[in-house]
């Protein structure tokens, strides 16, 4: 089946403020990019907005709300009436298009949007008015600050890569954001942090992208510099520490933006899960997993055998219905489009299923977040939510019987331009579903 929609008007309305449930356009801080909770899709309505550029990055605010950045640079609030898409907000060109804009917490139930300028200073939206600071330090323009809770605080921590390379850790976020931590990462410019914990003990660690490097001169995400490395680095109250370093020997690199954590297989401690990519063998994925005091791995996928062949990690979740996560990828989204569900076995990561005809990503572009998992149907089965190779149908793939099914498809105005959003917009216990084309923001509303 293929739902098709046409745009609407535009309307004014208030603002409010809530919790955030889906704070980064990865959707949580681990990038698995599995959204809890249920749909009625294709039972759905389709609400519409156009925009002055393409929007290239969302998140969701609630109670009922989303914030864009689009390809200028601009800034937009929407609220989500019953049959319209409402401007609550919009400032012009004072985001970096690069990076997406982050929900956090502020404190007294208190959100607030934050971004990066292309100046490289901190932006934070809450409650109708803008606000920029100097936190003491250039942030990269190209990535995005993650939030963080530290020692069971009301509000967000933030921490963000720095425009050298460090990672910094922004206290004071309701007052007055400024940095109270420092560590020399040697973080990728546009390295997304993600977070978890990796040795099993209470303590978080940030992971990031780090030691450039152009020995791989691909570009399929925006340039021509890719990590080298992967660090861990712990997090506490006013303290960053550098935990470990694990470094992929020459010519090999890290071809990715987001070290993904999550559990692979049967076993229950996160796992991080990035892409390494060389000369002649083209792209595998790796998974490496904390044993004695650092990262080393665990298993690894098979490589193309061919130099400039990507693959795109999605997520790990249990798509296959038998209680242990599956590992699912996109192989070379800019060819073929392969959907792949790997199971590990031992050291390996072994193709369960594959389909042919699908793209999760845009050559040259720093999104990643174009697919996600999650039951937006709501038959108790997760769904893996992408377009199909043309990019201008969304598409969801069941495993079922060890082959992948089409259960439901969305034709869009033109090609997907933005991260996809899963999640309960308008508060009724239902997922929804958000995404931008070429011509507006679109949002589908699963209805009872």
């Amino acid at each position: 089946m293929i739902v098709r929609f046409f745009a609407s008007a535009l309307v004014i309305l208030t603002l409010a403020a809530s919790a955030h449930a889906w704070p980064l356009s990865y959707g949580g801080s681990s990038a698995n990019r599995v959204a809890a909770g249920k749909g009625t899709f294709p039972r759905l309505l389709v609400i519409s907005a156009a925009g002055e550029a393409p929007f290239r990055w969302i998140v969701s605010l609630p109670p009922k709300r989303l914030a864009c950045i689009d390809a200028n640079g601009t800034l937009w609030i929407f609220g989500l009436g019953r049959a319209e898409l409402h401007v609550l907000g919009r400032y012009g060109e004072v985001a970096s298009p690069d990076g997406p804009p982050v929900v956090v917490a502020l404190g007294g139930g208190r959100s607030a949007i934050v971004a990066v300028s292309p100046e490289g200073r901190l932006l934070v939206w809450s409650e109708g008015v803008l606000r920029t600071f100097d936190v003491g330090g250039a942030l990269s323009r190209l990535t995005s600050p993650v939030p963080v809770t530290i020692e069971g605080k009301g509000w967000d921590d933030l921490l963000a890569v720095a425009a050298d390379g460090a990672l910094v850790l922004i206290g004071s976020l309701p007052s007055g954001p400024r940095v109270v931590s420092r560590v020399d990462a040697h973080a990728l410019p546009d390295s997304r942090i993600t977070l978890g914990s990796l040795d099993g003990s209470s303590g978080l660690q940030a992971v990031v992208l780090s030691d450039p490097t152009e020995r791989y001169p691909h570009g399929v995400l925006g340039d021509t510099i890719e990590a080298s490395a992967v660090t861990v680095i712990s997090v506490a109250p006013s303290a960053l520490t550098i935990r470990f370093r694990y470094v992929v020997r020459a010519p090999a690199v890290l071809e990715d933006l987001i070290a993904i954590v999550a559990p692979i297989g049967e076993g229950r401690r996160p796992a991080v899960v990035v892409v390494k990519s060389g000369p002649r063998q083209g792209s595998s994925i790796l998974v490496l997993g904390w044993r004695g005091g650092g990262l080393d791995v665990l298993a690894e996928g098979p490589a193309f055998g061919q130099s400039d062949r990507w693959v795109h990690v999605i997520g790990a979740a249990d798509v296959s219905g038998d209680g242990i996560p599956e590992l699912i990828a996109v192989n070379t989204p800019h060819l073929e489009g392969v959907l792949v569900a790997y199971e590990r076995r031992a050291a390996s990561l072994i193709p369960l299923a594959k389909a042919l005809g699908y793209s999760s990503h845009a050559d040259g572009s720093r999104n990643q977040d174009q697919a996600v998992i999650a039951d937006m149907s709501g038959n108790g089965r997760l769904e893996v939510i992408l377009p199909r190779q043309g990019r201008d149908v969304l598409a969801a793939l069941e495993l079922t019987r060890g082959r992948w099914e089409e259960r439901w498809a969305l034709q869009l105005s033109g090609p997907a331009q933005s991260n996809l959003v899963a999640e309960d917009l308008d508060g009724d216990g239902l997922l929804d579903l958000v995404v931008a084309d070429r011509r507006g923001l679109h949002v589908f509303v699963s209805v009872r």
